[in-house]
């Protein structure tokens, strides 16, 4: 029996039948490798890793585009997966590079910029990533202490959440050596403090760049307060039940926080393209902070300051009395705080016992050789029989202050060597010693104070002598705001104050005591009003006492571009200009020039922002011709003329723009003085 035999039209139509159904569903893309391997992926493939340590550009970024606009990217991109995840990611740094070539693929639409070979590593974790782009950036020395701070951080967080609990520093460091990131111990432990301590109150000046001397120098600034504060709180808390006079002092440190008194002390320090602080500067606030909540003098803090750094210069370790002796100071203020009244004299006075006979003759302490009166020493009964007041002496005729007055032995009635001579020698010396105290006291009150406002001379109010002296029968402490009339007040208050201002003892003391250090007279709000026009604000600027008077202390270059810099700020903010650190139009530099730099003022600025503008580009010497450049600018803005009202200057910046023009003659200056020397 023959085959069928198939036509060619059969075998046509069998071809195109269609075959089986697909049930699974399409992909448009390939798995990732699950090995490391070499992989060709295009930019739309590819994303940035979103957790990168980096926040700031990379300050190379024009230079690495330029080379790679001309020779291609000469390292390749290392990438993972994660699990998931529709795109590749950056592995091991590599952000900027991939940044710039999808700029520079949308600039030029060459392939070579789409199309790149990347090297694949299967994903391993989030920590695995974060190390790797720590080491690589830190390789290249191109993070800033905060941005590598944050990442320690965050890799910290990782480990104990992976763990279950928390870790060392100590593990922490052999856990991202394991990693490939390799770092010291005592540099981690700094970062960490920084991010818990410094961060919060510092975020403009740590974001600037500031680096680790600077960070270690605040580190050890904030442990000398903090360790003082501590000490204080524990002395009160150790005499509790005897406070004395001190229960406002012990109140404030026992009941007080140390972190937030830090925080608003040096948040004021805090300004936008900042990097190194000006240490004195923040030496006198942090001593100002401690007066001001522990009641303790300048003094001892400042003795107090300087041995605790002392210690710590020593290569070993303190002993305890070393540590110790750093705080001796303090600790006899937090005694005088606590019963200001009390006196120590050396010697000791002797106690005399009751019952002792009230003859001439009496037992010294020992109960040994007998005391008589010396000639010359005032009789009178005292307490407990004697008639001997060891408090209560006078020298007779001929007799000198340290020595026995010369009489013979048998006026004496007892022998050269016996226990008179003694007893009268030390009560003699204690009385000097009692003199001395009193003289001293008079000379520094000459010479720290000046004489104290007597009130109601010849009108019969109050006495002079009692005017002098407080409720104690104490010296008062000189206050420089004198007594005024109700009228004189009233035009203060209304006519001299702008805006309110209240300033803490404490940072007034402080700003006497630098002015004192440097051989000048601090100028106080109410000394001065009457005879200037003051600006008190409230705002974050200091406010102007004085609209000539620039203390010698702040008589410097950097410092001066600096309150240079906070009166522009406040202009350009009234113009709605910005002015920072970063500004295209209004950069502030504390490093040169007159404080700021001018960009140019683009777009449909207002008439506000106009004249600012030009104002300070007058005071640089380099106006804009487009812009108003007569001399009639000033007076639309003072209102000398002009009818709107909008460009009128408010009376504070009225006043501040004078304070601006004396900074900058200050400045050039300080600028010539240099260029002399």
């Amino acid at each position: 029996m023959s085959r069928s035999s198939v036509t060619p039209d059969q075998i046509t139509a069998k071809l195109r039948q269609p075959g089986p159904k697909l049930n699974s569903q399409l992909t448009d893309r390939l798995p990732a490798p699950v090995r490391e391997q070499p992989i060709t992926l295009r930019l739309a493939q590819l994303r940035p890793y979103d957790r990168n340590p980096r926040t700031h550009l990379n300050p190379k970024y024009d230079e690495i585009k330029e080379s790679i606009r001309a020779v291609g990217l000469k390292q390749k991109l290392t990438v993972t997966q994660r699990p998931g995840d529709d795109r590749y990611m950056i592995s091991d740094g590599g952000n900027t590079r991939l940044q710039i070539l999808n700029e520079l693929y949308q600039e030029t639409g060459d392939e070579r910029f789409n199309q790149q070979d990347c090297h694949f590593v299967p994903w391993q974790g989030e920590i695995n990533v974060l190390a790797g782009h720590l080491a690589e950036n830190d390789n290249r020395g191109q993070l800033s202490w905060i941005e590598r701070a944050r990442g320690i951080f965050e890799a910290k967080r990782m480990l104990e959440e992976e763990a279950g609990e928390s870790i060392s520093q100590r593990e922490l460091t052999k856990r991202l050596r394991l990693l490939g990131y390799t770092i010291d111990q005592s540099h981690i432990s700094r970062m960490l403090y920084t991010i818990e301590h410094f961060l919060p109150t510092l975020p403009l000046t740590l974001d600037a760049g500031m680096g680790r001397p600077q960070i270690e120098k605040l580190i050890s600034y904030r442990q000398f307060c903090e360790e003082c504060w501590t000490r204080c709180a524990d002395y009160w808390m150790e005499h509790a039940d005897d406070l004395g006079e001190g229960e406002q002092w012990a109140k404030n440190v026992v009941d007080g926080d140390f972190a937030q008194a830090w925080h608003e002390e040096m948040t004021l320090l805090d300004h936008e393209g900042q990097t190194e602080f000006r240490w004195n500067i923040v030496e006198d606030r942090l001593k100002g902070m401690l007066n001001e909540h522990t009641g303790l003098h300048f003094n001892p803090i400042d003795m107090a300051w300087k041995n605790w750094f002392t210690v710590r210069k020593y290569a070993r370790a303190a002993t305890q009395e070393e540590r110790d002796d750093i705080w001796t100071t303090v600790d006899s203020e937090l005694a005088r705080l606590r019963h200001p009244q009390e006196r120590h004299l050396y010697p000791p006075k002797p106690e005399i016992s009751p019952g002792r006979p009230s003859s001439g003759k009496s037992s010294d302490a020992s109960g040994g050789a007998p005391i008589t009166k010396a000639p010359g020493v005032n009789e009178g009964p005292i307490s407990g029989g004697s008639d001997l007041d060891p408090d209560d002496l006078t020298f007779g005729d001929g007799q000198s202050d340290l020595s026995p007055p010369a009489a013979p032995p048998s006026e004496r009635g007892v022998p050269q060597s016996g226990g008179v001579s003694e007893s009268v020698a030390i009560k003699q010396m204690r009385a000097q010693l009692a003199q001395l105290e009193q003289q001293n006291a008079e000379l520094k009150a000459q010479s720290e104070q000046m004489p104290v406002t007597i009130r109601g001379l010849g009108h019969g109010e109050s006495d002079p002598e009692e005017d002098l002296l407080d409720s104690d029968g104490l010296m008062r402490e000189h206050n420089p705001q004198p007594m005024r009339s109700p009228e004189e007040q009233a035009t203060i208050a209304a006519d001299l104050t702008l805006s309110p201002h209240h300033e803490t003892e404490g940072h007034r003391q402080l700003r006497h005591w630098q002015a004192k250090e440097h051989g000048e007279e601090a100028i106080d709000f109410e000394a001065a009003a009457l005879k200037s026009v003051p600006l008190q604000d409230g705002g974050p600027i200091a406010p102007i006492t004085d609209l000539w008077h620039v203390p010698t202390w702040r008589r410097n270059a950097r410092d001066l571009r600096m309150q240079i810099g906070e009166v522009v700020q406040l202009l350009a903010s009234w113009a709605g200009i910005e002015a920072s650190g970063s500004s295209e139009v209004i950069r502030l530099n504390a490093r040169e020039g007159l404080g700021y730099e001018l960009g140019p003022l683009e777009g449909a600025p207002s008439r506000r922002a106009q004249l600012v503008w030009q104002l300070l580009a007058g005071l640089e010497g380099n106006i804009d011709p487009m812009m108003p450049s007569d001399i009639s600018l000033l007076g639309e803005m003072v209102g000398s003329h002009g009818d709107d009202s909008e460009v009128r200057l408010p009376d504070g910046l009225f006043v501040r723009v004078f304070w601006l023009t004396r900074l900058i003659r200050v400045l050039r200056e300080v600028q010539q003085a240099e260029g002399d020397s």
